[in-house]
């Protein structure tokens, strides 16, 4: 499966660098990352479109072979606090998602190896879309 293109704001961008460079171990996952934020069209947080997912979306996505889907909010690693729904951008799901639109998939790999399909549904709630640019 080719990877679909992925649009980030410059905000996240700049913060996601910021936080990988300040990492004593990058984990695969980190990898993974740096390789999206590399590959990605990057625009000002006010030309993002309002179906992608940015940082602090809140998505519903459904990870196969489910069929149902799940609420997530994607949140930096300093704001995670393990509360039901959130998805931390470091975790394999987090990672994944980041600068997808609606209807987009992707397979991620996962640390044991094995890839995960996951696809967004919706974007319920996206900052950007909202006119917060904090």
């Amino acid at each position: 499966m080719t990877k679909p293109n992925i649009i980030i704001s410059e905000q996240d961008l700049h913060r996601l660098e910021t936080m990988l460079e300040h990492q004593s171990k990058l984990t695969i996952t980190m990898q993974h990352l740096e390789e999206e934020l590399a590959r990605a069209e990057v625009v000002a947080p006010d030309a993002i479109p309002a179906n992608v997912v940015t940082m602090n979306a809140k998505v519903l996505i459904t990870i196969a072979p489910s069929t149902e889907a799940t609420e997530i909010t994607l949140v930096y690693p300093h704001d995670f606090r393990g509360d039901k729904g959130q998805v931390n951008v470091i975790a394999p799901v987090g990672a994944a998602i980041l600068g997808l639109a609606e209807g987009q998939e992707i397979e991620w790999p996962q640390p044991d190896g094995h890839l995960m399909k996951v696809k967004i549904e919706k974007v319920l709630y996206q900052p950007e879309r909202e006119g917060d640019y904090l």
